[in-house]
Protein backbone atom coordinates (compact mmCIF):
# COMPACT_ATOMS: atom_id res chain seq x y z
CA UNK A 1 0.00 0.00 0.00
CA UNK A 2 2.99 2.33 0.55
CA UNK A 3 3.67 2.36 -3.20
CA UNK A 4 0.25 3.97 -3.83
CA UNK A 5 1.13 6.83 -1.48
CA UNK A 6 4.56 7.13 -3.09
CA UNK A 7 3.01 7.32 -6.58
CA UNK A 8 0.44 9.89 -5.43
CA UNK A 9 3.20 11.96 -3.83
CA UNK A 10 5.25 11.89 -7.06
CA UNK A 11 2.20 12.95 -9.09
CA UNK A 12 1.51 15.80 -6.67
CA UNK A 13 5.12 17.01 -6.86
CA UNK A 14 5.01 16.79 -10.68
CA UNK A 15 1.78 18.82 -10.80
CA UNK A 16 3.25 21.53 -8.55
CA UNK A 17 6.38 21.71 -10.72
CA UNK A 18 4.29 22.02 -13.89
CA UNK A 19 2.21 24.81 -12.34
CA UNK A 20 5.36 26.68 -11.31
CA UNK A 21 6.84 26.23 -14.78
CA UNK A 22 3.68 27.52 -16.51
CA UNK A 23 3.53 30.52 -14.15
CA UNK A 24 7.16 31.31 -14.97
CA UNK A 25 6.48 31.06 -18.73
CA UNK A 26 3.50 33.42 -18.42
CA UNK A 27 5.58 35.89 -16.41
CA UNK A 28 8.40 35.76 -18.96
CA UNK A 29 5.95 36.23 -21.83
CA UNK A 30 4.72 39.49 -20.30
CA UNK A 31 1.10 38.41 -20.61
CA UNK A 32 -1.29 39.42 -17.84
CA UNK A 33 -3.53 36.96 -16.05
CA UNK A 34 -6.61 36.19 -18.08
CA UNK A 35 -7.79 34.29 -21.12
CA UNK A 36 -5.98 34.91 -24.39
CA UNK A 37 -8.82 35.88 -26.73
CA UNK A 38 -6.73 36.36 -29.82
CA UNK A 39 -3.11 35.87 -30.81
CA UNK A 40 -1.39 37.02 -33.96
CA UNK A 41 1.46 34.71 -32.87
CA UNK A 42 -0.67 31.53 -32.92
CA UNK A 43 -2.52 30.38 -36.04
CA UNK A 44 -5.20 28.61 -33.98
CA UNK A 45 -6.08 31.81 -32.07
CA UNK A 46 -5.59 34.31 -34.89
CA UNK A 47 -8.55 36.64 -35.16
CA UNK A 48 -9.69 39.24 -37.62
CA UNK A 49 -7.88 42.60 -37.63
CA UNK A 50 -9.36 45.36 -35.49
CA UNK A 51 -10.91 48.08 -37.63
CA UNK A 52 -12.03 51.63 -36.88
CA UNK A 53 -13.79 53.37 -39.76
CA UNK A 54 -14.08 56.47 -37.59
CA UNK A 55 -10.30 56.90 -37.38
CA UNK A 56 -9.37 55.09 -40.60
CA UNK A 57 -7.24 52.66 -38.65
CA UNK A 58 -6.65 48.91 -38.83
CA UNK A 59 -4.36 46.73 -36.78
CA UNK A 60 -3.76 43.40 -35.10
CA UNK A 61 -1.98 43.25 -31.74
CA UNK A 62 0.16 40.21 -30.99
CA UNK A 63 -2.24 39.25 -28.19
CA UNK A 64 -5.57 40.35 -26.76
CA UNK A 65 -6.02 39.13 -23.20
CA UNK A 66 -9.38 39.24 -21.43
CA UNK A 67 -8.65 40.50 -17.92
CA UNK A 68 -11.12 41.27 -15.09
CA UNK A 69 -10.75 44.98 -15.99
CA UNK A 70 -11.36 44.50 -19.70
CA UNK A 71 -9.46 43.45 -22.81
CA UNK A 72 -5.74 44.29 -22.88
CA UNK A 73 -3.72 44.46 -26.11
CA UNK A 74 -0.16 43.15 -25.89
CA UNK A 75 2.52 44.01 -28.45
CA UNK A 76 5.71 41.94 -28.37
CA UNK A 77 9.06 43.20 -29.66
CA UNK A 78 11.27 40.19 -28.84
CA UNK A 79 14.53 41.67 -30.16
CA UNK A 80 14.28 44.98 -28.28
CA UNK A 81 16.40 45.27 -25.15
CA UNK A 82 15.92 48.99 -24.43
CA UNK A 83 15.34 50.03 -20.83
CA UNK A 84 12.78 52.63 -22.00
CA UNK A 85 10.07 52.09 -24.61
CA UNK A 86 10.29 53.77 -28.01
CA UNK A 87 7.68 56.43 -28.73
CA UNK A 88 6.55 54.66 -31.91
CA UNK A 89 5.95 51.44 -29.96
CA UNK A 90 3.94 53.30 -27.30
CA UNK A 91 1.82 54.88 -30.04
CA UNK A 92 1.27 51.46 -31.59
CA UNK A 93 -0.05 50.07 -28.29
CA UNK A 94 -2.28 53.15 -27.81
CA UNK A 95 -3.64 52.64 -31.33
CA UNK A 96 -4.54 49.04 -30.42
CA UNK A 97 -6.31 50.32 -27.27
CA UNK A 98 -8.26 52.78 -29.42
CA UNK A 99 -9.18 50.02 -31.87
CA UNK A 100 -10.34 47.71 -29.06
CA UNK A 101 -12.47 50.49 -27.59
CA UNK A 102 -14.00 51.31 -30.97
CA UNK A 103 -14.73 47.71 -31.84
CA UNK A 104 -15.83 46.42 -28.44
CA UNK A 105 -17.34 49.53 -26.89
CA UNK A 106 -15.35 49.12 -23.67
CA UNK A 107 -12.20 51.13 -22.92
CA UNK A 108 -9.19 48.90 -22.17
CA UNK A 109 -7.54 49.86 -18.86
CA UNK A 110 -4.10 49.78 -20.48
CA UNK A 111 -1.97 48.03 -23.06
CA UNK A 112 1.29 46.17 -22.64
CA UNK A 113 4.51 46.50 -24.60
CA UNK A 114 6.83 43.52 -24.15
CA UNK A 115 10.54 43.80 -24.96
CA UNK A 116 12.87 40.82 -24.48
CA UNK A 117 13.68 41.77 -20.88
CA UNK A 118 11.01 44.32 -19.88
CA UNK A 119 7.25 44.72 -19.99
CA UNK A 120 5.93 48.30 -20.10
CA UNK A 121 2.40 49.16 -19.02
CA UNK A 122 0.88 51.79 -21.33
CA UNK A 123 -1.98 53.56 -19.56
CA UNK A 124 -5.07 54.18 -21.67
CA UNK A 125 -7.21 57.00 -20.33
CA UNK A 126 -8.87 60.17 -21.64
CA UNK A 127 -5.51 61.96 -21.93
CA UNK A 128 -3.65 59.18 -23.76
CA UNK A 129 -6.67 58.58 -26.00
CA UNK A 130 -6.66 62.26 -26.99
CA UNK A 131 -2.92 62.01 -27.66
CA UNK A 132 -3.24 59.05 -30.06
CA UNK A 133 -6.22 60.64 -31.81
CA UNK A 134 -4.26 63.87 -32.33
CA UNK A 135 -1.28 61.92 -33.72
CA UNK A 136 -3.60 60.10 -36.15
CA UNK A 137 -5.12 63.41 -37.27
CA UNK A 138 -1.67 64.97 -37.65
CA UNK A 139 -0.51 62.03 -39.79
CA UNK A 140 -3.65 62.21 -41.93
CA UNK A 141 -3.23 65.98 -42.46
CA UNK A 142 0.42 65.57 -43.42
CA UNK A 143 -0.43 62.80 -45.90
CA UNK A 144 -3.20 64.89 -47.49
CA UNK A 145 -0.81 67.82 -47.89
CA UNK A 146 1.92 65.51 -49.24
CA UNK A 147 4.25 66.72 -46.50
CA UNK A 148 5.40 63.38 -45.15
CA UNK A 149 9.15 63.25 -44.59
CA UNK A 150 11.58 60.48 -43.80
CA UNK A 151 12.12 60.32 -40.05
CA UNK A 152 15.28 58.22 -39.87
CA UNK A 153 18.78 57.67 -41.22
CA UNK A 154 18.64 53.87 -41.32
CA UNK A 155 19.13 52.48 -44.82
CA UNK A 156 17.74 49.04 -43.89
CA UNK A 157 14.50 50.68 -42.78
CA UNK A 158 14.23 52.42 -46.15
CA UNK A 159 14.89 49.18 -48.07
CA UNK A 160 11.94 47.54 -46.28
CA UNK A 161 9.54 50.48 -46.70
CA UNK A 162 6.50 49.99 -48.90
CA UNK A 163 6.76 53.60 -50.12
CA UNK A 164 10.43 53.49 -51.16
CA UNK A 165 9.66 53.53 -54.89
CA UNK A 166 7.70 56.79 -54.62
CA UNK A 167 9.71 58.50 -51.89
CA UNK A 168 11.98 61.42 -52.90
CA UNK A 169 13.85 61.09 -49.58
CA UNK A 170 14.73 57.39 -49.80
CA UNK A 171 18.23 56.53 -48.69
CA UNK A 172 20.34 54.87 -51.39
Amino acid sequence: MWWVWLGAGCLLIGAVLLLAWSARLRYESGLPRGQVLQSDMDEARRGAPLISHRYGLTGTPDYIVDTPNGPVPVEVKPTRTDSEPRESHLLQVLAYCLLLEEQGGKRPPHGLLRYSTETFKVDYNAQTKQHIVSVIEEMRDAAEQHEVHRSHDISAKCRMCAYRTVCDEALQ
